[in-house]
């Protein structure tokens, strides 16, 4: 097993709940075909309050079989309708856990817990709040709950053991047209970057980025370069693994 922090990758697939679409197949479909077993899969325990995970249904059963962690990615995923929100990204406030204070931190967290904990038998250790914002009350709840740590837009926190440098590459910009392609020409210079200085980096990826043929087309030119170029998955618990070494080897 390399212990080498240098072109390294978590892959991750985000907003994973029953029913959702594109499937699960044609969000693997955009990633390396070595990095498919390595997948850490934010699911969403009851996504816009509308789709309860079930144990019992099939659609759960699924996402329980497929390979790699599963992180709770907040319960709803939403905060209802919002006009500013609508205007740039074209839907609902999605910052669900951005400004929550402790008390209602807590109460979604006992309802999102509950749910995944009856879907996949074992509750979540990792959480990934809704577009990477979460308030300090949030995180205070998390780690008072045994959460090993929370996934943000810049890195992994690891609760009590150190923090894992390791940015998002984020596809996903809503359902504006505008804001899709200005931001497929943003990342176009960002990745170039990252694959020449060999940055561990997490690749996300957003069930409408399969839907928005630009944005699918950027995620297989990088994902053939970094297959090309020998770059390497890891799963999640690995990725912390490797880069709480390398944070103690530079202190």
């Amino acid at each position: 097993m390399s212990e080498h922090w240098h072109r390294v990758y978590l892959p991750e697939i985000h907003d994973l709940y029953p029913g959702m679409h594109p499937g699960a197949e044609a969000l693997l479909a955009l990633l390396p075909a070595a990095a498919r077993t390595h997948v850490a899969w934010s699911v969403v325990p009851d996504w816009q309050g509308r789709a309860p995970l079930d144990p019992a249904a099939p659609a759960t059963r699924a996402i329980a079989a497929l390979p790699g962690a599963k992180v709770l990615h907040g319960l709803t995923h939403s905060l209802g309708p919002d006009l500013l929100n609508w205007l740039l990204y074209g839907h609902d406030n999605r910052s669900e856990f951005r400004r929550l204070g402790r008390a209602e931190a807590a109460a979604r967290l006992e309802r999102a817990v509950g749910l995944f904990s009856a879907a996949f038998g074992t509750p979540p250790q990792w959480f990934c709040a809704p577009r990477w914002q979460l308030s300090r009350a949030a995180r205070a709840e998390l780690a008072a709950r045994g959460f090993r740590g929370h996934l943000g837009r810049t890195g992994i926190d690891v609760y009590g053991e150190g923090w894992v440098a390791m940015p998002a590459l984020n596809f996903d910009e809503g359902e504006r047209a505008w804001r899709t392609t200005l931001a497929i020409r943003a990342r176009r210079p960002l990745i170039r970057r990252l694959l020449a200085r060999g940055t561990p980096f997490r690749l996300v990826v957003h069930p409408g980025d399969a839907l928005h043929a630009g944005t699918a087309a950027q995620l297989r030119a990088l994902s053939d370069a970094l297959t090309a170029e020998g770059w390497r998955p890891v799963g999640l618990n690995e990725a912390v693994r490797l880069g709480l070494a390398a944070a103690r080897r530079a202190a």
